[in-house]
């Protein structure tokens, strides 16, 4: 991933993989189901951050959180992140819901 792209922003892919995966994903303490989990909660929250809350949306159903308990917890978090980024992270998760299957129905 950090030699994709244009040669002059490719430093900013590898700092990204550099510190998140190099790092955070190396800790000890929450599995990879508890980390996709908290990531997807803190980029629905952000909002503006649609195609990276779609990625982890997958990576979370791909680590066991399915696309049912995703929106539980979307519907959890209404209270603090408000209706519309809830809205977007819904269509965020039918989104990567829908890719899986057609990734999977290709196979």
């Amino acid at each position: 991933f950090y030699k994709a792209g244009p040669k002059e922003t490719q430093h900013i892919n590898y700092w990204l993989t550099d510190n998140c995966f190099g790092d955070y994903y190396t800790r000890k303490g929450l599995n990879y189901a508890e980390r996709e989990l908290m990531t997807f909660c803190y980029l629905a929250a952000q909002g503006g951050v649609e195609p990276q809350l779609t990625s982890h949306a997958k990576a979370n159903m791909r680590n066991g959180n399915s696309r049912e308990f995703l929106i539980k917890v979307i519907s959890q978090n209404i209270p603090y992140i408000g209706y519309p980024r809830s809205l977007n992270a819904l269509r965020c998760v039918n989104q990567a819901a829908a890719e899986m299957k057609k990734d999977q129905d290709s196979k």
